[in-house]
């Protein structure tokens, strides 16, 4: 069996040369292998390298977090058969294997770690034969972000632009026309009630759209304005009790009911109380809409992130979101309801980027949503971390 470049030369060698030569040469290779591993484990990009057999050979660390399984598990394992990969990645190369192509920066979600990577897989070649495959994951989950970030702020940039003026146009014809159905009224509570009873039904039904068109181009108003905030420090489980009291009788209305998973003594979030609560009410109000059966509940969950700042979760138990929704859920218009104005939640978005939060949404057709809202607190807990050294535990300060 021949050997590529200096094992090969080494061989070749071998028996004249002395014990001390050798050793040196051992520690060479040792020394260069370490490096080797160095460099493999400081890479960004996750890396699994399989020989021809489709047996993983070699995973590097980025890998073992993105796939949020340890190497050990999956090291001399056929890639094919191990059970801790994420479905879809194996599908992709499950497919790869079959179809016997190569993958080049194709986009996919691995749910285990809920990130987006995307995918390069590769034959690895000598100059005679495949010797296995080379399969990378670069993580884009920031950029995709950030890219979504950058649409919603163009699009309410747009928003702001076009609705501001439409708005202010629309709602001085409204305010007039209010007030002389008020006039109107007036004058036919002068005849006969029997008479004008069908009048009075018509009128009725004109002030309760007109009520209906105030109420859209506030919403316009309020998204399109510069919101003037007057932050303080409040307890933010008191604020979800004080939100759910005011939705108390809609929610048994609709028989939904509540459950409570509130931490204790979290540490006081910076907000502006009017608008947190419209901002929480806009959010439960949703997740009450997307009920439609008989056993509704809707959980309230508050708890210290690991950052510091506090984080509520808003559960439901409702229709869920399709995947192709999710990316437009917080875009100026878009609704899923016939009755929608498709701003609710752009003020939401709104309200909790301006008080220096963050809002993230997870979902699942048929079984519900949860809304997530970190909050940021005035001063964060020292967290504190625990490492080894020489089976010491030492406590440090983060």
């Amino acid at each position: 069996m021949e050997y590529p470049g200096f094992i090969q030369k080494v061989f070749e060698k071998l028996d004249k040369l002395d014990q001390d030569k050798i050793k040196d040469i051992i520690r060479k290779l040792s020394a260069e292998k370490e490096l080797y591993k160095l460099v493999f484990d400081s890479m960004i990009e996750g890396v699994i390298v399989t020989d021809w057999e489709r047996k993983v050979i070699l995973v590097n660390r980025a890998m073992e977090q993105f796939i949020s399984v340890p190497r050990g598990k999956i090291v001399n394992t056929n890639i094919l058969e191990c059970k801790f990969i994420d479905k879809e990645l194996e599908s992709v190369i499950e497919d790869a294997y079959k179809n016997k192509e190569k993958i080049l920066d194709r986009e996919i979600h691995i749910s285990r770690s809920d990130k987006t990577f995307l995918l390069t897989m590769l034959p690895l070649k000598d100059e005679r034969e495949e010797m296995g495959h080379i399969i990378i994951l670069v993580d884009i989950t920031e950029k995709k972000q950030k890219e979504l970030q950058l649409r919603r702020a163009e699009s309410l940039a747009a928003l702001t632009t076009l609705s501001a003026g439409v708005a202010h146009e629309i709602k001085n014809p409204l305010t007039s026309i209010d007030i002389h159905i008020q006039l109107l009224k007036r004058e036919i509570s002068k005849f006969n009630e029997k008479d004008v009873e069908n009048i009075k039904k018509m009128i009725n039904i004109v002030k309760e759209e007109i009520d209906r068109l105030n109420s859209i181009v506030q919403d316009f108003l309020f998204a399109v304005r510069p919101m003037s905030v007057s932050l303080s420090k409040e307890n933010v489980n008191n604020l979800v009790s004080e939100t759910i009291d005011f939705l108390k009788y809609e929610l048994e209305k609709s028989n939904i009911k509540i459950k409570y998973e509130l931490e204790e003594n979290l540490p006081p979030v910076i907000v502006d109380p009017k608008y947190f609560h419209q901002a929480l009410l806009n959010i439960i109000k949703n997740a009450m809409q997307s009920i439609h059966h008989d056993h509704g509940e809707i959980t309230i969950k508050t708890e210290e992130d690991i950052s510091g700042d506090v984080l509520i979760h808003v559960i439901d138990n409702g229709e869920g979101i399709p995947d192709n929704m999710m990316p437009k859920i917080f875009e100026p218009y878009f609704t899923t309801r016939k009755s929608g104005t498709g701003l609710g939640l752009v003020i939401v978005y709104k309200i909790v980027k301006e008080l220096g939060g963050d809002i993230k949404i997870k979902s699942k057709v048929g079984e519900g949503t949860t809304f997530t809202l970190k909050m940021p607190v005035l001063e964060k807990k020292k967290k504190l971390l625990t490492y080894e050294v020489k089976n010491e535990t030492k406590v440090v300060d983060s």
